[in-house]
């Protein structure tokens, strides 16, 4: 693309004439043309950049007063990547970087669901169709690489119901690094299950008084509003669902919500997208409102207005980050890519960046994005990540 090219897009785009993919064009242009200038731009041209790109995009987090040079080469590194996703999609065809000895591919749908029964069930293998079933119900796997719980057409409510009182037993769903899945379950929720987690549930929540699950990693849950006849009288009334992790349980009537909940992260994080849930945490009851997050240390919980698309990311498709430090960036990459992460310098692991990275781009796609910050350099060796 050359300068006029560009001059003619930026007309263009002044003009608001241009279309969604022109726009894109004309942000990865503006910065890549930046970035061949050997000196930061003056106070000038940012105020002047900012103006005539118009949505703020590359200074917008910057009072205008009170640019200072760290803050202008964060706001830079920031918009690099926020827009790099989007150059490298139309432009860039650039061979393996030098100190990548090899190169990664991205984690897909892979899981290994554990019946009750005992049998192991590697669905990365399993044909898709009816898989498996288990006391009246059929577990059937369809062609997106999702994972479904339903009662057999031949069965009765009552046998269901009889057989899960004779045995409540859970069945385990497993996702490796590197692996997601998608279940629906039996009541019509929908669970996505992020790397290196595991959920266990029933295979009919039918006569329960409650349907509870248990979570260890991250799941983004959509949950179904059901009613069940309980006590005596067989009194129908909302069955409430229940995500038990280690430090608390999530309850819910129908809504969606994320919750990460990783051993190796120092707090599980409850995210509520839609509708209301209730955390109890060792005593410690407190009701979420729409686009709240909870953070639970284990000993202390704080309730924090959130940023929904920020939590649901991985879920969508992208690593999102938001004045996020490196090390908690590279943590999800390394569940994501199955690999070591290794610090030549820890400081480097406290740089805060911000932007969004396609989530199934191959790894020296992701790790070059970050790379054009100017503040760290990779070199891949086998599935090991020196951070330089």
């Amino acid at each position: 693309m050359t300068r006029k090219d560009i001059d003619d897009l930026w007309q263009r785009y002044a003009d608001d004439k241009v279309t969604p993919k022109e726009k894109a064009i004309m942000d990865a242009a503006f910065l890549k043309y930046m970035s061949q200038d050997e000196t930061l731009p003056t106070e000038k041209e940012l105020i002047d950049a900012d103006k005539r790109i118009g949505t703020g995009l590359v200074y917008k987090d910057i009072p205008i007063k009170k640019i200072n040079w760290p803050f202008r080469i964060a706001a830079a590194a920031a918009a690099t990547i926020i827009c790099l996703s989007i150059w490298s999609l139309l432009f860039v065809k650039t061979p393996l970087p030098t100190g990548y000895v090899n190169d990664i591919n991205p984690g897909g749908y892979r899981a290994t669901l554990l019946l009750a029964s005992g049998t192991s069930i590697d669905l990365s293998n399993a044909k898709n169709g009816k898989i498996a079933v288990d006391k009246n119900i059929e577990i059937i796997k369809n062609a997106d690489g999702e994972l479904i719980f339903k009662v057999q057409s031949d069965s009765t409510t009552a046998s269901v119901v009889s057989n899960q009182k004779n045995s409540i037993s859970l069945n385990t769903l497993s996702t490796p690094k590197g692996g997601q899945y998608h279940i629906a379950l039996p009541d019509g929720t929908n669970v996505w299950l992020n790397a290196a987690s595991t959920l266990k549930f029933p295979s009919s929540f039918l006569g329960l008084a409650n349907r509870s699950v248990e979570l260890n990693g991250e799941a983004y849950f959509e949950v179904a509003q059901v009613k069940s006849l309980f006590g005596l009288k067989k009194r129908a009334r909302k069955q409430p669902f229940i995500v038990k992790t280690a430090t608390q349980e999530v309850t819910v009537l129908g809504t969606h919500f994320n919750i990460n909940s990783y051993t190796d992260e120092p707090a599980t994080k409850t995210t509520l997208l839609e509708g209301s849930v209730k955390i109890d945490a060792k005593g410690n009851n407190i009701i979420l409102s729409p686009n709240q997050q909870a953070t639970n240390t284990g000993h202390t919980i704080q309730v924090n207005k959130a940023d929904p698309d920020l939590a649901i990311a991985w879920k969508n498709g992208e690593f999102m980050f938001r004045n996020e430090p490196l090390a908690d960036i590279m943590k999800k990459i390394a569940r994501w890519y199955d690999v070591k992460v290794i610090y030549e310098n820890k400081s480097t692991g406290q740089i805060n960046l911000n932007g969004s990275i396609k989530r199934f781009s191959k790894i020296s796609e992701v790790l070059c994005m970050l790379e054009l910050t100017g503040q760290m350099h990779f070199k891949v060796e086998g599935r090991r990540i020196t951070v330089q």
